[in-house]
């Protein structure tokens, strides 16, 4: 449900556009009603709903001067402006204040209940954007994140905090996205990676000792690279060097 706050100094209307709203819609929650400008400016930059219905005439600020004011403030909620006064400056400046509407008073039910389901399709759909650019975003995360494992796991040093540091996320994030992407943790993941790079110096440069091999791989300790690596390959480098010469 998206969150909706009704803002109008007359009780009659805030109250019969809650009841209109609570018979006709399941897809607004009403989370507040609003008397004045000052109270409408409050709930808003502390409830943040994702839609307003707002009177262009409150007392202490206007419809227009809340607008105006919580959009500089980086609160995204749209906005529905209702007023009794058709004039073409009132309806010109909320347009340029990106209102979705501006319904005249006396509030016609229909033009009423037309406005909302606008309002909900521009939300669905800004939701279902925000959606995929956090799953782009993810995905291109991703993709950095094992560009960088494949450029650094020849550094000895290379750890989860430093590819975290790299890409400007925590240690916890990282570990569950690597998780997800390859099914390894990252020590595993990393591993792999320097155990296949093995694989291929071995078969590929011959003229590299076992010590040169485990140090391009990121081993500091040639004999905790053999046993890494038996424990991977079920032999040692030089078993596995001799297996590919056969």
């Amino acid at each position: 449900m998206y969150k909706l706050l009704i803002c109008d100094d007359e009780a009659i209307i805030r109250n019969g556009l809650k009841s209109i709203i609570e018979k006709t819609s399941r897809d607004f929650d009403i989370i507040g009603l609003a008397s004045n400008g000052f109270e409408a400016h409050e709930m808003i930059l502390f409830e943040e709903p994702d839609l307003v219905l707002m009177d262009i005439n409150m007392p202490g600020m206007t419809g227009l001067e809340i607008m105006e004011n919580v959009q500089t403030q980086g609160i995204h909620s749209k906005f529905i402006i209702i007023s009794g006064y058709d004039e073409f400056q009132y309806a010109q400046k909320a347009v340029k204040l990106r209102a979705l509407d501006y319904i005249l008073k006396p509030i016609d039910r229909e033009k009423l209940l037309q406005s909302l389901e606008t309002a909900l399709h521009d939300l669905i759909k800004e939701h279902h954007a925000k959606k995929e650019e956090t799953l782009s975003a993810d995905e291109n995360l991703e993709k950095r994140a094992l560009q960088l494992l494949y450029r650094n796991y020849g550094n000895s040093d290379f750890s989860l905090q430093s590819l975290a540091d790299l890409l400007h996320i925590s240690t916890s994030s990282l570990s569950r996205m690597l998780k997800k992407e390859t099914g390894l943790s990252f020590s595993e993941y990393l591993t792999k990676i320097r155990m296949e790079s093995s694989m291929c110096l071995l078969k590929n440069q011959k003229e590299l000792s076992v010590l040169e091999i485990s140090e391009r791989a990121g081993y500091k300790n040639q004999h905790y690279f053999c046993k890494v690596f038996r424990q991977y390959t079920g032999k040692t480098p030089s078993e596995y060097r001799h297996s590919t010469m056969m």
